[in-house]
């Protein structure tokens, strides 16, 4: 197992590197090399909150010249982002946002950039301390209290809130409380503060017995995966029974055999025949699995965290991880995806293997 989990680490730092390209830009996945999947997705776009964990996973993997780049590039060329500090769905690697998803306002990807950039960086330069500003202030800007002012869209891409309805994505406000409060310890801003509290207090509302996906006037009462994110990296709230009744009902409703599902009844596989997804029915996503790995870790199930990170490993034939494993050889994934290399880097680490 260590020759495969070297094996893999070997991978991960290929592919890490790949999908950072000459300009600064970081794509999801590096669609230019003959090792991508043919008749999937294309995600040779930039996703802010894929480069977030890539940043993080090469930080731990001692990749220090890939990180002041991207920044650059933030600043420089995504689309709109030095004048709002709003981040959108995803760019295309020259900075414009997509011009058929770019108008999706999520604010999770600040979040998670605000994590990343100053879990990095100890001191901050002037483009580092700018960019961390940015995002704070974007967030504040367009923040209303209760819910954001303008509609929202969670990490799937798939569902919107509307402020009429004053409902909040729960992975969504705890990326944003806990990056806010991140960069208030650092610069000391009480606005940011302020709205960092508003976040907690209205993510705590949330739900009764766990953390739904979407809470709200109409709420979305299905478990989803990306709660995993209020145990790690977004330690907003405490790990108190509500917590770990969600991670007990990612287990019971999402974990198949082939992974962690995103959230019950997904049917995105990302495969394309004539023009069109097969929607055929999502698989275990690798990404989450290692995501829930790393939760499993820090509440203290340790052997049960590496049982499964063991066995998992084993269902890789190649070195390249995909976005998705499946129950058949019909359905096909993107592979490799850079945010499952990432994630592996990260649950690695927190095994001692890295």
């Amino acid at each position: 197992m260590k020759s495969k989990i070297h094996q893999l680490i070997e991978t991960s730092k290929e592919v890490i590197l790949d999908c950072c390209l000459e300009n600064g830009a970081i794509v999801a996945s590096n669609t230019d090399k003959d090792y991508y999947s043919k008749n999937v997705g294309s995600y040779r776009y930039v996703w802010p909150r894929d480069a977030a964990f890539l940043l993080y996973a090469a930080n731990l993997l001692n990749i220090k010249n890939i990180q002041k780049p991207f920044i650059k590039w933030l600043l420089n060329r995504a689309e709109n982002f030095s004048e709002t500090g709003m981040l959108f769905q995803r760019y295309t690697t020259n900075g414009a946002k997509d011009p058929y998803l770019g108008f999706q306002y999520q604010p999770d990807q600040a979040g998670a950039l605000l994590w990343a950039l100053l879990e990095i960086y100890k001191k901050l330069d002037d483009d580092v301390e700018r960019t961390v500003r940015l995002l704070a202030n974007g967030l504040c800007k367009n923040w209303g209290g209760k819910c954001f002012k303008t509609s929202t869209y969670d990490l799937w891409e798939q569902r919107q809130t509307f402020p009429s309805l004053e409902d909040n994505f729960v992975y969504t406000l705890a990326a944003c409380s806990f990056g806010l409060y991140q960069v208030y310890e650092r610069l000391g801003n009480d606005k940011w503060l302020k709205v960092s509290k508003e976040m907690k207090s209205v993510l705590r509302r949330s739900g009764k017995d766990y953390y739904p996906r979407l809470w709200g006037k109409i709420p979305d009462k299905r478990i989803d995966a990306s709660v995993l994110g209020l145990v790690w990296p977004f330690r907003v709230i405490d790990r108190d029974r509500k917590l770990l009744n969600s991670i007990k009902l990612v287990k019971e409703k999402l974990l198949i055999p082939q992974g962690i599902k995103r959230y019950e009844d997904d049917e995105y596989d990302g495969r394309i025949e004539n023009l069109s997804l097969w929607q055929k029915g999502a698989g275990g996503w690798s990404l989450l699995t290692f995501w829930y790995i790393i939760a499993l870790l820090k509440t203290n199930k340790k052997e049960e965290a590496k049982q499964l990170f063991n066995n998992y490993l084993k269902r890789f034939k190649n070195n390249y991880i995909p976005e998705q494993l499946f129950d058949n050889k019909i359905q096909v994934s993107a592979s490799p995806l850079c945010w499952s290399h990432s994630m592996f880097i990260i649950a690695s680490k927190e095994l001692g293997y890295l």
